[in-house]
């Protein structure tokens, strides 16, 4: 399903939801039921494999006589080839039941280290009526949430766990994180109902079930990967408006518990520290491994110091009014700012910055023990990020180096001219780069990476012309279309909401077309492979490669390089080594004939295909109506 169709069943099901609720409940409960159907078959279907092969076996053998074990034996591979993908799809759907997963990371807190803190989460729970936490972690993230691990996938016996991050904790006030706890706990609580929570709950399992299976590559658990990916998006459309729901349940919750004054104070406070530490906190800490060999002792001091004097006044009400101004979309369950803060009571129109905390929830929650814990994680920081620390240090001050020889050439040429500017960009970063680009496209004015870096640059300084600028680079490399959509997009989210539309879905299709490229380059399937003459590659690729078969294991007879049409992107380009093998190479023989190709260093990647074994036979015919000559031997 594509982004567009994924769009419009999301749209149809909120009108279904407004209009007949009931009935869009049980539309839900219903595709969740499927999901459960879609493994019950798997694993039914692979067990009645096993036991038939099994029951065949054993009769045959008791009643047959010497006669049918000798059929039995010659068809002995052919059993085998069947059994064997009946086992690992068993064995896959066993797990996606029954699977492990890693549990939330973070260093524990316990009671006795924040007494203020479980306090109010007693509170919090005798109100709101919910479960316990079994675990209560901290984290070195701008973030805060509340999950619940299923230790045994679907099965059962989930842990509760809620995850504060220490940052956010650094800039909200008491009130304020509250609000955010009460918030995740509001899902873990069902205060939108016993279904809203299961479905919740079922949405994150699906979702970590699903990763796990795109990591399949044996035949019988890619079938069961294939079918997670049909009934994914179906689940996430249908279960999408729910959530959606269940972000303004889960906000009410947090009003009734502290108040709609600090619910709506911390929504915004989220929005604004995050946008700060995105775009001026680390990039003033990057700006600093330029000049400094090894990261700052006390990140966390840096952080709040950050906080206390870089966030002026100005620039909280533009964060703020960046938040407030965004749509809500399909792309996210959570509900715009604006639409959040509507569905409290508070208009967004009169929405101010969130007065400065006096004391903070860091300092409220965790008393005399957090200096303890702050050097802690910056100890834990620092270690983590001093060896890629020095590393870009080092690659800094040779960029420096090459700068200075660069700017010291009398004459530098284009390219020489496009790496000046990269580099200056990126050292200097104050530095008005406008002069160096437009001198460099007036000679140049195809210059991709120049078109794109002025463009980008026109746009932060408001200029529409930039949108040329990006066009003109899309149409030079479409590969750069993302890149640039999402630049013009968020140009023209707050000046034109129907070309920023427009741009959005051309991002969504060419999402959506990069994706289907990708899955047929990385997995061959013969029945919708088609192969084509590899005429563009050079001669050289061919008898490199004809050098790699004399070096293999004994056994190809015939091999041919060939194209593979990509039919996500007729322009990409794919290939394939297709070999045939001598009579008595044997299934073994052939894997070793594959597995030496891949380990060697090739003038291309290639998807190795032993035309011999059955799975194959399709291309066989292929490549014999193609007339291609062979390149070995």
């Amino acid at each position: 399903m594509d982004h567009s169709a994924f769009d419009a069943l999301i749209t149809r099901l909120e009108q279904q939801a407004r209009a007949r609720p009931a009935r869009y409940t049980a539309s839900v409960a219903l595709v969740a039921l499927l999901g459960f159907l879609i493994l019950a078959v798997a694993l039914g279907f692979s067990l009645l494999m096993i036991g038939g092969f099994a029951g065949i076996a054993a009769l045959a053998l008791k009643y047959g006589g010497g006669g049918v074990a000798l059929l039995l034996a010659k068809l002995g591979k052919l059993l085998l080839v069947l059994l064997v993908p009946a086992w690992m799809m068993l064995r896959s759907t066993w797990t996606l039941l029954t699977t492990r997963f890693p549990a939330p990371e973070g260093r524990p807190l316990t009671r006795a280290e924040a007494p203020a803190l479980f306090i109010r989460l007693d509170d919090m729970r005798a109100r709101m009526k919910g479960p316990r936490f079994h675990r209560v972690l901290l984290t070195d993230e701008m973030n805060a949430a509340v999950v619940q691990h299923p230790r045994w996938g679907l099965l059962g016996h989930h842990e509760n766990y809620l995850i504060l991050g220490l940052p956010l904790l650094q800039v909200m006030s008491a009130d304020e994180a509250m609000a955010v706890v009460a918030h995740e706990y509001g899902h873990l609580a069902g205060q939108h109902g016993r279904f809203g929570a299961f479905i919740y709950r079922l949405r994150n399992a699906w979702g970590q079930m699903q990763a796990m299976a795109d990591g399949w590559t044996d035949w019988g658990s890619r079938l069961v990967a294939r079918l997670f990916r049909w009934y994914a998006p179906f689940f996430n459309a249908y279960t999408f408006v729910l959530a959606r729901q269940n972000e303004y349940d889960a906000d009410r919750s947090a009003a009734e518990l502290v108040g709609v004054a600090p619910a709506a104070s911390a929504l915004a406070r989220v929005n604004i520290a995050s946008q700060f530490e995105q775009e001026c906190f680390w990039p003033a800490v990057n700006r600093r491994v330029q000049h400094e060999p090894a990261p700052p002792a006390a990140r966390s001091e840096v952080w709040a110091q950050a906080w206390r004097e870089q966030l002026l006044p100005e620039r909280e009400r533009d964060f703020l009014r960046q938040a407030l101004t965004r749509v809500t979309d399909h792309a996210d369950t959570h509900p715009a700012l604006a639409d959040r803060l509507r569905a409290m009571g508070v208009e967004p129109a009169t929405m101010a910055a969130p007065a400065a905390v006096a004391q903070s929830a860091a300092s409220a929650w965790l008393g005399e023990r957090l200096p303890a814990v702050l050097a802690e994680f910056d100890a834990r920081w620092r270690e983590a990020v001093q060896a890629h620390w020095q590393e870009r240090h080092q690659y800094l001050q040779e960029q420096r180096a090459e700068l200075a020889r660069l700017r010291a050439l009398p004459a530098p040429d284009d390219e020489e001219g496009w790496h000046i500017i990269r580099i200056t960009g990126e050292l200097e970063p104050d530095t008005d780069l406008m002069p160096l680009l437009d001198d460099l496209l007036a000679r140049h004015p195809r210059h991709a990476s120049g078109l794109f870096r002025r463009g980008a640059l026109r746009l932060e300084r408001a200029d529409a012309v930039g949108i040329d600028d990006l066009e003109q680079v899309m149409a030079i490399d479409p590969d750069a279309t993302l890149a640039a959509c999402q630049l013009i997009h968020g140009f023209l989210a707050e000046r034109d909401a129907a070309r920023a539309e427009a741009y959005l879905q051309r991002w969504l299709a060419r999402s959506d077309m990069e994706q289907r490229r990708q899955r047929e380059l990385d997995e061959l399937d013969p029945a919708q492979c088609t192969l084509l003459p590899a005429d563009e590659l050079p001669a050289t690729a061919f008898s490199d490669f004809a050098a790699v078969l004399r070096g293999a294991p004994k056994g190809v007879k015939r091999a041919w390089l060939l194209r593979r049409r990509i039919e996500a992107d007729p322009d990409a380009r794919a290939w394939v080594l297709a070999f045939e093998s001598t009579t008595f190479t044997g299934e073994k023989g052939r894997q070793a004939i594959v597995q030496h190709v891949i380990a060697q260093q090739v003038p291309v990647q290639v998807h190795v295909v032993p035309l011999d074994s059955p799975a194959f036979s399709k291309l066989r015919k292929q490549v014999r109506a193609l007339g291609v000559a062979p390149l070995f031997p």
